[in-house]
This record gives structure tokens, C-alpha cells and sequence, in this order.
């Protein structure tokens, strides 16, 4: 049999279109093949699965919060872009999932069966703060359903540490700071990290800063020294006229009427913000003795956020 003779030019053509090789481009990379993100363990409690169920779309919000806050918070830039660049990590969903960045308690009711807590944590470092953090609630939660005679709003406590520089919380959600970030850019002058908490799991009972101020105090101070007696409180440093004024009232009426009182405007609702209403003044005034009617009334005049 013969054969045609090949041109080696051909032959080079061949060999190139059989290797995928060119003439003036390298050969491709291989495509990295695809991770799934991890799943969600199965058997957690139903607060940390809801919690861990939003992760990813929590850390989308997260990071427009921080990024919105940078032009009015410029003193504390270098915390909050720490935040962003830890928020903006490809990975942190499945950082989180795998190393297993949460924790469960329960805090005991008064006025009910326990009250599950749920944290989630974004770094691993803050995992043993997470973990104190939960039992500042677990210590703080029965004294103010004490106080209030109510179940705790919601039924669960879910707390959201350290995505975010500063503090918000309400409807038994705490989006809180982390503690080695607040002493970091504040030194803790202003108030004990503890005592932030503390407020914003009463802002879950009270919307009114003033209001909800004198419960962080209240609830603070019982904590740390087991006192109603205002004399022996060891934290009452206080920026805010309405709520001396609420101190003022205290010493004057006394702790029994003065958690009567809160229960009374409970119901009320009164807003962040805003001065109380008459109604609210009114509600307020059913747990003062008549003979403070007077003093009281004037003292509630100054609380107006």
C-alpha cells in the first residue's frame, strides 16, 4: 500500500488541534471545581436554626449598616472598616457553619417556663465573650420579667455578636457589639459593656430611652450588688436629664411603687424618642402615692427621648 506524504506544517496542525495547544496562547487553566456552602446542622434548637437559616442575607444587611455609619462615625473608622473587611470574606458563611460559631442556653422565668438564648458569633475569637454575654443574660432576664410581671416579649433571646460597631436591640433580637472592640475605641468610661446588654434586652420591654435607661440601671445594680436601695447602687452614671429625674423618683417613691408604675405604662407602649404622653403621665402617676402626685408630674415633664 503507499502513502501520501504529510507536510510537516500539517502535521504540527494536527498535533496543536489534538493537544489544544496555539501558537500564541498558553494553554487554559483547569475551572476550579464548585464548593457547595455547607449545611446547617440538623438538631439545633429552633432559635438557631431561624438565626443561622438568615446568615447570609445578616451579613448583606451587617455590612450596609457598618458602611452607612462610617460618615457620621468617623472618630471610630478603623473598628467599623475592620468590620466590613471581616463582613466582606467569601468564606465567612462557611466559617462560620464549620467552626461552629454559636451557642444555646436557656434563661430561667419567672412567670413561665426557661427562655431560650441564641447566639451567633462572626469570629472565632469572640467565643468566649459570646459565652459571658449569654450569661448576662441569663442573670438579667428573670429579675426584669420580675419587675415587669411579664414573660419575656417574643419568648426567645437571638443575639447577633460582633458584626457590628455600636448596639441596637428589640423584639427579643440584640445586635451587639463585640467586648474587645467597645473597650478597645471607648475604654469603657462611658458604661460597663455588660450594662449594654442589659439595656438593649430591655429595649425588648420598653421603647422610650429615658424608661429603658432606668432598667439597664435598675437591672445593672441588682446584678452587681443585690440592692434596691438606690444609696448602695454602685453604677449611676447617667448623661440624660430624664433619667435623673427618674432617679429623683425612685428615691422618692420608693422600689415597690415604682415597679408598679413601670407595669402600668407598660401597656402603653411609649415610643423612642418622644415625651410621655398624658396617658402615659396618667398611667404612671395610678403607683404614686398622692401626696408625690405633684413632684412626680414635674419630674416626668424632663423625660422627652
Amino acid at each position: 500500500m503507499r502513502f501520501s506524504r504529510v507536510p510537516s506544517a500539517a502535521l504540527f496542525l494536527v498535533a496543536c488541534v489534538a493537544s489544544g495547544c496555539s501558537d500564541d496562547q498558553p494553554p487554559t487553566a483547569p475551572t476550579p471545581a464548585f464548593t457547595p456552602p455547607p449545611s446547617i446542622p440538623t438538631g439545633l434548637s429552633a432559635p438557631l436554626t431561624q438565626m443561622l437559616n438568615g446568615l447570609n442575607a445578616y451579613i448583606t444587611s451587617v455590612k450596609a449598616e457598618n458602611q452607612a455609619s462610617l460618615p457620621l462615625n468617623q472618630q471610630h473608622r478603623v473598628f467599623i472598616e475592620a468590620k466590613i473587611a471581616s463582613l466582606n470574606s467569601p468564606t465567612l458563611f462557611a466559617d462560620i457553619i464549620n467552626g461552629q460559631r454559636w451557642q444555646g442556653s436557656t434563661a430561667t422565668s419567672t412567670v413561665g417556663p426557661p427562655v431560650p438564648i441564641a447566639t451567633v458569633f462572626m469570629l472565632e475569637s469572640m467565643r468566649a465573650e459570646a459565652g459571658d454575654n449569654i450569661r448576662t443574660i441569663e442573670l438579667a432576664l428573670p429579675l426584669l420579667e420580675t419587675f415587669m410581671n411579664v414573660r419575656f416579649p417574643g419568648g426567645t433571646v437571638r443575639i447577633w455578636y460582633g458584626f457590628k460597631v455600636g448596639n441596637s436591640g428589640g423584639g427579643g433580637v440584640l445586635y451587639t457589639e463585640d467586648r474587645t472592640t467597645y473597650m478597645a475605641r471607648t475604654g469603657g468610661i462611658n458604661k460597663p459593656f455588660s450594662a449594654i446588654t442589659m439595656h438593649e434586652l430591655s429595649h425588648s420591654y420598653i421603647s422610650n430611652e429615658c424608661l429603658n435607661q432606668f432598667l439597664e440601671f435598675y437591672i445593672y445594680n441588682r446584678v452587681a450588688t443585690g440592692a434596691v436601695d438606690f444609696s448602695n447602687w454602685t453604677y449611676t452614671q447617667n448623661s440624660l436629664p430624664g433619667v435623673a429625674a427618674l432617679f429623683d423618683i425612685y428615691q422618692l417613691i420608693g422600689h415597690d411603687a415604682m415597679r408598679d408604675a413601670y407595669r402600668a405604662v407598660y401597656p402603653l407602649r411609649p415610643p423612642y424618642g418622644s415625651p410621655l404622653s398624658q396617658a402615659v403621665i396618667q398611667a404612671f402617676l395610678t403607683a404614686v402615692p398622692l401626696e408625690h402626685h405633684a413632684a412626680v408630674t414635674a419630674k416626668l415633664a424632663a423625660i422627652d427621648f
